[in-house]
């Protein structure tokens, strides 16, 4: 495990929760933006500079800008630009945050600093996908009239959030059949017990769905496949943009959609803040510790 300073700057309760892993694990930890958190520790800001003199590793936010190009900071009411952070994060460090802007990574690798989009990791995509399972579930329980045992759910998509989110299904006792495109998916899907539906057949199918659960970041959802839909269908979006329903024919039609993007940081900010510590000593130990 590599010892050094962590500086955290910004970002939502999954890395005020990862600053407290990280302090328990030993590591020197300075963060900014966090004092509308609630914590008694982080009412104050101490400088910038303060923070991230000497680190070894700049933590931001997933995502790590909000809008007009000011660093996500949702729990201060401090403003920081991404020049004055690119301008004061220090040579030879790591920093690691999520979608990252390809301007932004060129300009810190001027400064001889390892950029790493924390989002394009696998093993962060891999154990996220189960607090996102876990927050659907939570959101179907909540959403529909029904007990999940007796309900007949439709995912599409057969990737991480697909397999976890089946499995976790077919333990409440639902019906669960899974849209994918590929045939080695069906034949998987087929051999885990599940319904296979060939993508280009989900028309056939949606009649008979009391939610549609969508994990893929393409439309599949369409105007004539919800035609066919029954109007009391629950449409539930796990997909990153442009997500996979299409929502405006949703609404329109008078279905009943829920476009559930972030899920790790809302439904489990803790279990998400120690899958970015896991993954951080993960890229630091692969890249050698420090310089």
């Amino acid at each position: 495990m590599n010892r050094g300073k962590y500086a955290i700057i910004g970002g939502d309760m999954r890395n005020l929760y990862l600053a407290e892993l990280l302090k328990k694990d030993y590591q020197y930890v300075e963060i900014y933006g966090f004092e509308k958190s609630g914590r008694p520790w982080c009412t104050k800001n101490p400088s910038l500079d303060f923070v991230l003199d000497e680190a070894l590793a700049v933590i931001g936010g997933i995502p790590l800008l909000s809008d007009k190009n000011f660093v996500s900071m949702p729990l201060s009411k401090e403003k920081v630009t991404i020049e004055e952070l690119i301008e004061k994060v220090p040579e030879k460090s790591y920093f690691i945050a999520g979608k990252i802007p390809e301007s932004v990574a060129k300009d810190l690798s001027q400064k001889n600093v390892k950029v790493y989009d924390i989002l394009e990791r696998e093993e962060m995509a891999v154990l996220n996908a189960v607090p996102t399972a876990e927050g659907a579930i939570s959101i179907l329980l909540q959403e529909l009239p029904k007990t999940l045992k007796d309900s007949t759910i439709l995912i599409a998509g057969y990737g991480r959030i697909g397999k976890i989110l089946s499995k976790m299904l077919k333990g409440f006792g639902a019906d669960v059949w899974i849209a994918a495109r590929k045939y080695s998916d069906l034949a998987w899907i087929e051999a885990q017990g599940f319904k296979p539906v060939p993508m280009s057949q989900i028309d056939r199918y949606v009649s008979d769905m009391d939610a549609i659960v969508n994990t893929v970041p393409v439309t599949i959802i369409t105007k004539d496949i919800l035609d066919k839909t029954r109007k009391d269908c629950y449409l539930l979006d796990l997909a990153s943009a442009p997500g996979g329903i299409d929502f405006k024919a949703a609404n329109k039609a008078g279905f009943k959609v829920n476009w559930a993007l972030g899920l790790p940081g809302k439904m489990a900010p803790l279990t998400a803040g120690d899958i970015i510590r896991r993954t951080i000593y993960n890229i630091i130990e692969e890249s050698g510790g420090r310089y």
